[in-house]
């Protein structure tokens, strides 16, 4: 057997020394991913446990600050937050919120802010004034996301309309209160989950919100509007009701007809108001009326 020499004996304890050292090493780096793995775990296991904290839920209304409103009762606006109590603060979703009550009531913004000390949720929302009334016999009303309103017989519409009870109001705050008069605003709602639910046509919306544009840029004068009659849409004048047949939204004859319609003010300068039965704009090119003891319409006289 041959002994190892003094430089081998050297050259092997150097190896075995660079190995116990490697050895060393790659435990400490096990020690550190296990170490950070532990507090990576700990920390995660912290978030869920705050997350589910009884104190960051809330569990009733008084829970929720509405800012804002000042048409529009905080009573109202809570009823319409699709809520479930208990509600975890950190795991509701604002958008559904936002979007909920921005397609139900009368609402131009709405912004959502979650407080955890004490846990709080805040809405603040900026409305749209009603301008016009409609009825029904004790309805519900549906919204486009399904939310339901009333029972109330007496609605409230605004610009885009948009409809919320009477009663949701503060009626301090609602003056002058709104004349002019939506019939047959409303068509009922198959499969609807309460009798004597209904809902806003859309197409009726969308004549409405053309008609109150043109509101805005001039004085028509219109005191409300029929559509209870699905093939002739009746415009409510001081003078007298005016027939537009069936409408098609954003139409140029639409346009016209409301055009038509603001000419009418200096009708009684040619016919007596008491002799007219009614006014026919379904073709706004040749406007027509129709007087008491006639037994045709009259083309309408126009103005130089």
């Amino acid at each position: 057997m041959v002994n190892p020499t003094p430089q081998g004996t050297t050259a092997y304890d150097a190896i075995r020394e660079r190995r116990r050292q490697l050895q060393s090493k790659r435990r400490w780096r096990q020690l550190a991913g296990l170490w950070r793995t532990s507090v990576l775990l700990a920390l995660t296991g912290g978030l869920v446990w705050g997350l589910t904290l009884p104190d960051w839920v809330i569990r009733r209304p008084e829970q929720v600050v509405i800012r804002g409103n000042q048409l529009l009762k905080t009573e109202a606006l809570q009823a319409q937050l699709p809520l479930e109590y208990p509600e975890s603060l950190l795991r509701l979703r604002p958008q559904e919120i936002i979007h909920a009550l921005e397609t139900t009531l009368p609402l131009q913004r709405v912004t959502i802010a979650r407080q955890l000390f004490p846990p709080t949720l805040i809405v603040e929302v900026q409305e749209r004034k009603p301008v016009a009334v409609a009825t029904c016999n004790q309805c519900w009303v549906m919204s486009a996301t399904g939310q339901l309103q009333g029972p109330a017989s007496r609605w409230l519409v605004d610009g885009l309309g948009f409809v919320t009870p009477l009663g949701s109001y503060q009626v301090s705050a609602l003056k002058p209160m709104p004349t002019l008069q939506l019939q047959g605003y409303f068509v009922p709602v198959k499969d609807a989950p309460r009798p004597q639910t209904l809902a806003v046509d859309g197409d009726r919306q969308q004549q409405w919100q053309q008609i109150h544009q043109i509101l805005q840029q001039q004085d028509l004068p219109i005191t409300g509007l029929d559509w209870r009659n699905e093939q002739n849409l009746i415009v409510q004048t001081p003078l007298a009701p005016v027939h537009l047949g069936v409408v098609q939204w954003n139409s140029a004859t639409f346009k016209k007809q409301l055009s038509a319609l603001a000419s009418l003010k200096q009708l009684p300068q040619y016919l007596d108001p008491r002799q007219i039965v009614f006014i026919d704009l379904v073709n706004p090119d040749e406007p027509l009326v129709q007087l008491r003891q006639q037994p045709t319409q009259q083309p309408l006289p126009r103005s130089n």
